[in-house]
């Protein structure tokens, strides 16, 4: 669980940063490469939740899971409301969509991974 809250904490954090650049110079280059990290920063925050609470092999209920992606999405669009009060930082219908696409990436990588029983 720790490494869960851990990435999680990063995902606020990153977000909370004014201004913040991967390339450093806010170029549309940058601007590509700051949103397509949603999808791979996402799909592993589904999977750490996930394995979380379903360790093991494929869980029986999947209730479960669809509670933490529903958690998740909710999660991502929180995440843009705070952005848009953070100066030099806005929020993003796109972001959200590439976050959906996470999610949905780290919980099909995470059924594919484990066999059901």
């Amino acid at each position: 669980m720790t490494l869960a809250i851990s990435v999680t904490g990063l995902i606020i954090y990153l977000s909370s940063v004014p201004g913040l650049t991967i390339i450093g110079n806010n170029s549309t280059v940058d601007q590509v490469v700051s949103n397509l990290a949603h999808i791979p920063a996402y799909a592993l925050l589904t999977y750490l939740w996930i394995m979380t609470f379903c360790p093991g092999k494929f869980f029986k209920n999947e209730v479960i899971a669809y509670l933490i992606l529903i958690g998740l999405v909710l999660f991502s669009i929180s995440d843009e409301i705070h952005q848009s009060f953070v100066p030099g930082r806005t929020a993003s219908a796109i972001d959200v969509g590439l976050d959906l696409l996470g999610i949905s990436a780290g919980y099909l990588y995470f059924k594919l991974t484990r066999k059901a029983y």
